[in-house]
């Protein structure tokens, strides 16, 4: 085997790799033949042989072309430098993908809670479960699902129509140009300020970072018929009764 040379269609059966990549590796300079015959053919050498298998074997390791003509060219080459490096990589990709799933589990939570959820809840949804790592910290996410799943243990439906009804009922003051010290507009204030505390089991601190996402996406809260000039009544409301 040492004295042979290898024709390119020789090569490619050896390999299973297509004459067609053999040439592109040869034009590329990754792989280029060691000797050609009078006519210009291609011959390969055991010592190309050697060299395509390393290729292969990085190629396999997901890398690209690039990467591997870089890593074979570098006299310091070190087979153990580029798998513990290639495993640094596929750590970096458990780690996004399993950010991945947890973001879909959170979302797939949300949606066994709708019977069919709109394109605009899904959206909405999503840019929640991102928003609440910037928001919110371990510990509030934490004290949140506890009364999330309080609240699933007690009469979701019935909680969650009421909190669309205090929405309405501002929305129609709000339209009826109500000031915000009206008995009616009071009442709506307190009732919100009631379910507020429910919502966030009272904690101040959970009060204030959910202000911050909503003032900063006055968007999130479109699904349930929130707008910002509505935020804002709601919240001039609400500072008139904390006076």
């Amino acid at each position: 085997m040492q004295d042979k040379n290898w024709k390119v269609g020789e090569l490619s059966k050896l390999t299973g790799l297509t004459i067609r990549t053999l040439h592109h590796y040869d034009e590329i300079g990754l792989l280029c033949p060691s000797f050609r015959t009078d006519a210009g053919h291609r011959l390969y050498s055991e010592g190309d042989i050697i060299k395509l298998q390393q290729i292969m074997s990085l190629k396999q390791l997901e890398f690209s072309l690039d990467e591997i003509k870089e890593f074979i060219e570098n006299p310091k080459y070190n087979p153990i430098d580029v798998i513990e490096m290639q495993l640094k990589k596929l750590d970096e990709e458990i780690s996004l993908k399993k950010k991945l799933r947890n973001e879909l589990n959170e979302l797939l939570g949300v949606f066994n809670s709708w019977k069919i959820p709109s394109l605009e809840q899904f959206i909405n949804s999503i840019q929640l479960i991102r928003n609440q790592k910037k928001y919110f910290t371990k510990e509030q996410q934490l004290k949140l699902r506890k009364q999330y799943d309080k609240l699933n243990n007690n009469n979701t439906n019935e909680l969650l129509n009421n909190w669309t009804n205090i929405i309405s009922s501002f929305q129609v003051e709000m339209k009826n140009g109500t000031p915000i010290d009206d008995l009616k507009v009071i009442k709506l204030a307190k009732q919100w300020q009631e379910g507020i505390k429910f919502f966030t089991g009272g904690d101040t601190e959970i009060i204030h970072s959910a202000e911050r996402y909503y003032m900063d996406n006055p968007q999130a809260a479109k699904g349930n018929g929130m707008s910002g000039e509505l935020y804002e009544y709601i919240k001039k409301a609400l500072a008139n009764i904390e006076k």
